[in-house]
């Protein structure tokens, strides 16, 4: 079994020091830093590129909490309607994604000005955006998910001992054997379980280093959109029956299935669209991307297209 890593807090004088916020922190820095180097070695303009993550980031970390309050403590949100605006309480995965493609699509018709929000006078192309953010999201995705995984806040279902994936969580405090490496405790414990953080952690390396060997080739737009929609939508899919039970305090099922379930069937049929929809923008000559040029573009870096 693999071991159940624990991470103490640490502290810079009172101020707390979490290793999930370190991690997610991280990877909002790598990814945005990431994406921005592209942006700039394909010669696209970075002001829009910081313009349309600005809205998507505000918006899918307000309904990231918003949705789930929704669909996963429902209770809650009956006994305290104000839940709702507590923003810091609970995130859901999905409902980021939700609260990113309403954010862009909030981009593409509207504009701050002098401090005044206007609509614009000719809506921005959405796909050219999203798809170089969707290339270096993997690299900010695996952080946060081994921010998941260093605290432990998507345990699943039950395992036997001998499964290959399953981690060794304590069953009480004090329960197992502690190695220690450095200041990270390892613990095998006697609770066998699935990390649902850890095994989405597996995922987004392999997409990560996927999408990293393709950075210097020339690939046909949408591409990083339909692979992120359909590799993720089948295996997140398939992860979350691994979830714990709604009779040991498991998530909300709805006809037996997740809502994150509910959402991998929309986004998969969503990839499934942007296969047709991108080979159409092939076939009459569309290129997007002159939307997003700079003014004074860097020489874009050149090589030949590979397929999707």
């Amino acid at each position: 079994m693999i071991p159940y890593i624990h991470i103490p807090e640490g502290h810079i004088g009172p101020l707390p020091i979490h290793p999930f916020g370190i991690l997610v922190a991280t990877g909002v820095l790598c990814g945005t830093a990431m994406t921005t180097r592209r942006a700039r070695l394909l010669g696209w303009d970075v002001n829009k590129l910081n313009s349309f993550v600005t809205w998507m980031l505000l918006s899918a970390f307000v309904l990231s909490h918003v949705l789930d309050s929704v669909f996963y403590h429902w209770d809650e949100v009956v006994k305290s309607p104000l839940y709702v605006l507590k923003l810091w309480e609970g995130l859901s995965s999905f409902g980021g994604f939700v609260g990113a493609a309403v954010g862009i699509v909030l981009w593409r018709y509207l504009v701050i000005e002098n401090g005044r929000l206007r609509v614009r006078a000719r809506p921005h192309p959405l796909l050219p955006f999203a798809d170089l953010v969707l290339s270096c999201l993997p690299l900010g995705w695996m952080f946060g998910r081994a921010g998941c995984a260093s605290v432990h806040d998507h345990p699943g279902a039950r395992a036997t001992a001998d499964t290959l994936l399953a981690v060794a969580y304590p069953s009480h405090a004090g329960d197992g054997v502690v190695t220690k490496l450095g200041f990270i405790e390892l613990i095998q414990g006697h609770d066998p379980r699935f990390d649902l953080g850890l095994l989405e952690f597996f995922f987004t390396v392999i997409l990560c280093a996927s999408f990293a060997l393709t950075w210097r080739k020339k690939v046909p737009l949408g591409s990083y959109t339909i692979v992120t929609a359909l590799s993720y939508a089948p295996v997140r899919f398939a992860m979350d029956f691994l979830r714990n039970p709604a009779t040991e305090n498991g998530d909300t099922r709805y006809a037996g299935l997740t809502p994150a379930q509910y959402g991998c069937i929309g986004l998969f049929a969503f990839g499934i669209y942007m296969i047709f929809y991108a080979r159409s923008l092939i076939a009459r000559h569309i290129d997007l991307t002159e939307s997003v040029r700079a003014p004074n573009p860097e020489p874009p870096v050149t090589a030949p297209v590979t397929a999707a």
